[in-house]
């Protein structure tokens, strides 16, 4: 039961002195509380009945005393319980944060953004929360139990066959309810998921949707996933509100049973009055932590749920390891020179289907073709060509699905990850800003660089002059995702990012295309002059982007369909000039 749960011990490692500080606290405040019910016998039984006016004030003065001591202990136990709750939290969202750091494109293609955000947030606070109220009541069931038992089999042991009935009612009862209603919080957490990416697609694309005035689609969509989530959620409850009123119904019975076994004993002389006081305060003793279980089985039951759906990160591998075989490639006299040999890939490929099936899915096919160091080279072709697919092959976002790369003739695969990420460096087609600095971006990849590389990547990128009109200059704020900046400045700035670390192989992902073609071609040449012998790609659908490029890549759905400087495509490729005649509307080169 529960093995999700189970599994925190692992992540417990240095958190554990809370949790056992709590759990001494808890049984010691329960062993005061076990006392009371013996108080009570002895103040019925030789104060009230027997007439004993000592008898009766040393009970109660007990009483008071170890109510009191039972308070202290409890309210400490909550004080660590409370304290251990929240570094569970902690440490299940730093497993989580950085088990993400370690994903590969492939695993986030898997997790969407909204999913890891429900995971990192609504399924740790689940945890969160039923940890704190475990540890609360976890060494109050033992202690009370074993203890009440005992006490019960020297003072009250003609009764003590009724606990043994009632406790495995009870504790079926649990169980069947647990074990039932965990799958119905699996189903509430993905509907939550997908009511979160509803939601965080129609924040994110507000503006869209007031352009086209479709709120009310809108609202039709969050509504018809609200409705899902609100029928998920009914499920587990509607068992819920069983559960309560039937274990109320046994404890119920239980103390009628007591009376009228227990009166029966008393008029046969075989147990006192006080003793079935006292066996009734037993009985509710051992009850409560049940009661208690049941009150917190749905919030249990759902931990255990956001558990396994944590763990389901945890558990992911990347799909792009290092290799175990890795070669060191020396940065600091890397060449740059790539080759593709016979490279295929596809996002869906699967080595246990035929050939012909797993081809059919193929997003680039056969490509062969070589990049000298210092050129800088160009992918041009329609969208779905494949041109952003084929370059992020190279620093390994994806592994190839055949064939293989290699850097200076060192297979790609063989290269450790970070080694090959300070070797290629690469502004990607969504130009993502963080929030903090404006020289805190630019210097993202190189924290240590100086204000001249800063300023230089800056100049280079043609982002120093709107920088250096911000009365803070680089030290201006920047919004979330960089929203305080026009889409063209936010390139620019990505640019300066990738440019800043001076990698020996530069790759632009159309990270130019919302820049005007004057801008365009100013970055251009200041890129080609900054980067000294680095081997530059880009990537584009705009052909001016690429018309200075030293050779040219034609892509066409998944394959290189052509190749040359602009002028010999010219004169070869008829699909390169009918994107010239449609795009520059044959212009003199």
């Amino acid at each position: 039961m529960l093995p999700n749960f189970r599994r925190f011990i692992t992540i417990y490692r240095g958190y554990e002195r809370p949790f056992w500080v709590s759990q001494i606290l808890l049984a010691i405040a329960n062993i005061f509380t076990l006392l009371i019910p013996l108080m009570t016998q002895e103040l019925i039984d030789e104060g009230l009945l027997g007439g004993d006016r000592n008898a009766l004030g040393q009970s109660v003065l007990w009483m008071v005393i170890f109510a009191f001591l039972s308070a202290i202990f409890t309210i400490a136990n909550a004080w660590y319980g409370v304290l251990f709750g929240e570094f569970t939290a902690h440490a299940v969202r730093m497993n989580l944060y950085r088990k993400i750091q370690q994903f590969s494109f492939g695993n986030l293609d898997k997790f969407p953004t909204s999913d890891l955000m429900v995971r990192m947030t609504s399924d740790v606070d689940a945890i969160k929360g039923a940890i704190q109220q475990i540890v609360l009541s976890l060494a109050q069931a033992p202690v009370m139990f074993i203890g009440a038992l005992i006490l019960i089999y020297f003072y009250s042991p003609s009764l003590i066959w009724i606990l043994l009935i009632v406790i495995p009612v009870v504790s079926i009862l649990l169980a069947f309810f647990i074990n039932k209603i965990g799958a119905f919080f699996q189903v509430v957490q993905k509907k939550l998921d997908n009511l979160n990416s509803v939601l965080q697609e129609d924040l994110a694309g507000v503006r869209v949707v007031k352009a086209f005035v479709q709120s009310e689609y809108e609202n039709h969509r969050y509504d018809r996933a609200n409705r899902e989530f609100r029928k998920a959620s009914l499920r587990p409850m509607q068992y819920i509100s069983f559960l309560q009123p039937t274990l109320y119904l046994i404890v119920n019975l239980a103390i009628a049973s007591i009376l009228w076994f227990g009166g029966v004993s008393v008029t046969q002389g075989q147990v006192t009055v006080g003793e079935i006081l006292a066996f009734t305060q037993y009985l509710a003793v051992i009850l409560t932590p049940l009661v208690l279980l049941a009150v917190l089985t749905p919030q249990i039951t759902a931990a255990e749920a956001s558990a396994e759906r944590i763990f389901q990160v945890i558990d992911s591998i990347p799909t792009i390891p290092d290799s175990p075989h890795t070669l060191e490639l020396d940065i600091a006299t890397a060449k740059g020179r790539i080759v593709f040999e016979n490279v295929s890939f596809s996002y869906f490929a699967n080595p246990s289907q035929n050939p012909e099936e797993n081809h059919s899915k193929l997003v680039l096919k056969n490509i062969n073709l070589v990049i000298e160091p210092g050129q800088t080279v160009a992918f041009l072709g329609a969208t779905g060509s494949g041109k952003s697919t084929l370059v992020n092959l190279i620093p390994r976002f994806y592994d190839v699905t055949s064939g293989r790369i290699t850097i200076d003739g060192v297979d790609v695969r063989n290269i450790p990850l970070e080694t090959l990420h300070q070797l290629v460096g690469i502004s990607l087609q969504e130009s993502v800003l963080f929030s903090g600095k404006v020289r805190e971006n630019v210097c993202y990849g190189k924290p240590e660089a100086t204000e001249d590389e800063m300023i230089a990547a800056a100049k280079a990128a043609d982002a120093h002059g709107f920088v250096s009109a911000i009365p803070e200059g680089y030290d201006a704020n920047v919004a979330r995702r960089g929203t305080n900046f026009s889409g063209g400045q936010r390139q620019r700035l990505s640019i300066a990012r990738a440019l800043t670390i001076k990698p020996k192989i530069l790759i632009f992902d159309d990270s130019t295309s919302a820049l005007d073609m004057a801008t365009e071609a100013r970055v251009q040449d200041a890129i080609k002059n900054s980067m000294g012998d680095s081997t530059i790609l880009f990537v584009a659908q705009r052909i001016s982007t690429v018309i200075t490029a030293d050779n040219i890549f034609l892509l066409e759905a998944g394959e290189i369909v052509a190749q040359g400087n602009h002028e010999t495509l010219l004169r070869t490729s008829s699909l390169y000039q009918e994107i010239y005649e449609s795009q520059l509307g044959g212009l003199p080169a």
